[in-house]
């Protein structure tokens, strides 16, 4: 699973520069295409478990291992980079998660959450929402013009 997370972030700077509705809208599609096994295969996992709770807690610490090991440099990921990749987690992956629409999706996304949180530095504060709140705040025009 280890290297289905890594390719997640493949496409991570295209996907995150410049996002408007429809780009947003077309790149989630793709994402979720191109990953839904993985999504799936996480929240089958915690689905299955019979704590739940520490199942979701083993696949954060997978999902963060695989971030750190792909990002980081000497052991470390700067500061730019962390927030480049909060970006990507807050505005795909959690949501991607979220639109499993597993009954362990919360379950897993907040231990995620709590994971990151936890081992990222400038990412205390970190949190996530579903992608309907996230789509419904890209504005279509701005002042009416484009």
């Amino acid at each position: 699973m280890q290297a289905s997370i890594e390719k997640m972030f493949d496409k991570m700077y295209p996907m995150t520069d410049g996002l408007k509705k429809k780009a947003y809208e077309k790149w989630m599609t793709e994402f979720r295409e191109r990953h839904g096994e993985t999504f799936k295969q996480m929240t089958e996992s915690v689905e299955s478990a019979q704590d739940q709770q520490a199942e979701a807690g083993a696949v954060a610490v997978l999902f963060a291992d695989a971030v750190e090991k792909l990002f980081s440099k000497r052991g470390k990921i700067s500061s730019r980079k962390q927030v480049d990749i909060n970006c990507f987690m807050i505005y795909y992956v959690f949501p991607a998660i979220l639109l499993t629409q597993s009954e362990c999706a919360t379950v897993l996304a907040d231990a995620v959450r709590d994971e990151w949180r936890a081992r990222f530095k400038d990412s205390s504060q970190f949190a996530y929402t579903d992608y309907d709140t996230l789509y419904k705040s890209f504005n279509d025009k701005i002042f009416g013009m484009f």
